[in-house]
């Protein structure tokens, strides 16, 4: 995926950002905005309807080698249910399966493991398949849901992810730190603590990928499955703001993009060391 442009392109606006994930092939990254899907191919960002010219406001969105699981509120002239429950699409978003939950309820919060089954969720409220709320976790998409106990996290649940690979594993971050779980999230373990993370995904390496801190202080960390910092990676210049989501290319382990709770993006093709900015507070920026 090339960040240069050879042609003068439209501007792209972020309305707001809800998710960021790279495709299988790593050809492409997608992001959900308010109203509909943004793709970053090439070097250029487009928007992305439905098969019926719909944009919907996904939420809790996170991509597998499959395509995308979502949560979030259909179009308002479309057909389906308010909100959406648990939805998935394995054509970039052109037609959705409806999975579970229709009509009942909103996952803010979400994660989806890359390569298998494993979805979790923060239920924010009871619904037919959920008398509690909190940590759950499907590995049917959606028809039988199991609640986590959680046990060893502090502070109130800002981004969860879920491991590539191992269905069992999975990662929250709060206010109060970054946690890992081997046992499906039941028990967790503080692998960082003291200052908030605001994001974190797992890499296709099997490391968990952390942005630690806000504004100036912001740092992005490499966590080995012990739960140590094995390597930090430099990051980009963050200035009242904070990282909000992180990605790395499945093809390509040097080529990372994030984005910010203010909207602006960057996209790094070499671990880092340098990083371009895509969006500048949500409209897109291109090179000529």
């Amino acid at each position: 995926m090339s960040g240069c442009q050879t042609e003068a392109q439209e501007e792209v606006e972020f309305t707001h950002i809800h998710g960021l994930g790279f495709t299988e092939d790593g050809e492409q990254a997608y992001i959900p905005a308010h109203d509909g899907l943004r793709v970053y191919e090439d070097g250029t960002w487009k928007t992305v309807e439905d098969g019926e010219g719909e944009l919907h406001d996904f939420m809790g969105f996170t991509m597998t080698s499959e395509g995308f699981y979502s949560s979030g509120h259909p179009n308002m002239q479309s057909d389906y249910k308010n909100p959406f429950g648990l939805v998935k699409s394995t054509d970039g978003g052109e037609t959705l399966e409806l999975l579970a939950l229709e009509g009942e309820v909103d996952f803010h919060v979400m994660s989806a493991s890359y390569n298998t089954d494993a979805i979790y969720a923060m239920n924010p409220e009871p619904n037919s398949e959920m008398d509690e709320l909190g940590l759950h976790r499907t590995l049917d998409e959606g028809q039988e849901w199991e609640p986590r106990d959680v046990d060893g996290v502090n502070g109130s649940v800002i981004a969860i992810a879920a491991h590539p690979d191992e269905e069992n594993r999975v990662a929250l971050s709060t206010e109060e730190g970054v946690f890992q779980s081997n046992d499906a999230g039941d028990s967790f373990e503080q692998v960082l603590s003291g200052v908030p993370a605001p994001a974190l995904t797992y890499a296709h390496t099997g490391e968990l990928l952390v942005a630690e801190g806000v504004e100036e202080e912001t740092t992005l960390k490499a966590i080995g499955a012990s739960g140590e910092v094995v390597r930090e990676i430099p990051a980009p210049s963050i200035e009242e703001d904070a990282i909000s989501y992180l990605a790395q290319n499945p093809q390509a382990e040097n080529t990372i993009m994030v984005t910010t709770m203010e909207r602006d993006i960057f996209y790094t093709e070499n671990g880092g060391e340098t990083w371009e900015q895509q969006a500048e507070q949500g409209i897109s920026l291109h090179e000529s």
